[in-house]
């Protein structure tokens, strides 16, 4: 069989329409001697054998050719279901992480609030400025503080993905962690003032000396 089965049909085909032809010649041929009382030679059944045996090789090209496009088809298949799984794979890796980071917000959340609420009045009692934190405990502004961090940690698209609609910008955004550094700032600030007021000369110029560096 020729490496190309698709050009090897067409060549089968030809030569049958080749012998279909000859074969009614052949006929035509026996059909005169017939009349003419003279005995017909075999040529025409031969022909028939011959086209038959054709036909027979046609159909098994054929089925070779269907055998061989399913089995490409089904290759080709293979390839995009594996290609599918692979991708999918990869998205559930990304969506248990996402989960994960969810479930984390949402305990870590809860847990930051409550402390919040806990030390918010030792901390502004001790002079710090809570200011930067204190919107967690707004009941009507909780979210703010979270909305903010959540821009500061990778833009506007998270918050937009959850259905808030923020005028909040990136500029103004700030993360938890910010937040609380401001607030810890106002403190180590108000130690090194109280610091400055110590009888202690060697702490009191110390101290004094930092908080003129820091402009205070």
């Amino acid at each position: 069989m020729a490496d190309d089965p698709n050009k090897r049909l067409a060549e089968l085909r030809t030569e049958r329409a080749r012998l279909i032809d000859e074969r009614e010649k052949a006929r035509a041929e026996a059909t005169r001697d017939l009349i003419a009382g003279k005995k017909p030679t075999g040529t025409a059944a031969a022909l028939a054998e011959r086209i038959a045996i054709v036909d027979d090789a046609i159909a098994e090209l054929q089925n070779r050719s269907a055998d061989a496009a399913a089995s490409q088809d089904r290759a080709r298949r293979t390839r995009q279901v594996q290609g599918a799984i692979d991708a999918a794979s990869d998205r559930r890796k990304l969506a248990a992480a996402v989960d994960e980071a969810l479930t984390d917000l949402a305990t870590s959340w809860q847990a930051y609030r409550e402390a919040v609420r806990q030390g918010v009045g030792t901390t502004a009692a001790a002079g710090g400025d809570v200011g930067p934190i204190d919107r967690v405990l707004t009941n009507h502004r909780q979210s703010e503080a979270l909305v903010k961090a959540m821009i500061a940690a990778g833009g506007s698209e998270l918050s937009r993905a959850l259905g808030i609609d923020t005028p909040i910008k990136a500029r103004h955004s700030i993360s938890l962690t910010d937040a609380e550094g401001r607030v810890a700032e106002s403190l180590n600030l108000e130690l090194l003032r109280l610091k400055a007021q110590s009888p202690q000369r060697g702490i009191a110029a110390q101290a004094k000396r930092e908080l003129k560096e820091q402009g205070r």
